[in-house]
């Protein structure tokens, strides 16, 4: 008899860093979600990736490689390309209305925490790295340089880039 390991997917992603844009394909393990918010996992693999600064005036240009491997904690949005993906990723029920900062984008959004939890320090309640937020409004602070969706039904945002929020 021989055992097999979860399954192995490559799953079509768009992630925002704070100096970089990043498509390609994020290989996961099992359920997306546990597997990218995994304590023990501190970077990614990405596989068929295209990266182009966030700065223009810069001399580094935008590139491809067949594999980059990505930290976890430089990761400030990430979209998962999927419906099927963004339908798995399951949120707390109780959801608040905020408008969140980050370096790169200012995102309109219900962020979803525990019943019991208070707006003002729910995020230390959440063992998350990568936070789900839903019905999201996304506003870049400049350009982006490939497309990126502004209204995503779910996106993950890094919970280390919020810099402040408040009530929409």
């Amino acid at each position: 008899m021989v055992l097999q390991g979860p399954p192995i997917h490559n799953l079509d992603v768009s992630i925002v860093t704070p100096r970089y844009q990043i498509t390609g394909q994020l290989e996961t393990v099992g359920r997306a979600f546990t597997y990218i918010n995994n304590e023990k996992r501190n970077s990614f693999s990405l596989h068929d990736v295209s990266l182009a600064p966030l700065v223009g005036s810069g001399p580094l240009q935008s590139f491809s490689r067949p594999r980059v491997i990505l930290r976890r904690s430089e990761i400030a949005l990430l979209y998962f390309v999927s419906a099927e993906v963004r339908a798995s990723v399951q949120t707390l029920r109780r959801r608040e209305l905020l408008v969140a900062y980050t370096p790169v984008a200012v995102c309109r959004a219900h962020f979803h925490m525990a019943d019991e939890a208070n707006v003002n320090d729910f995020l230390e309640d959440i063992a998350s790295v990568l936070l789900p937020i839903t019905e999201v409004q996304v506003f870049p602070l400049n350009d982006l340089p490939a497309p990126f969706p502004t209204e995503p039904e779910l996106l993950l945002i890094g919970r280390s880039y919020l810099e402040f929020y408040h009530p929409a």
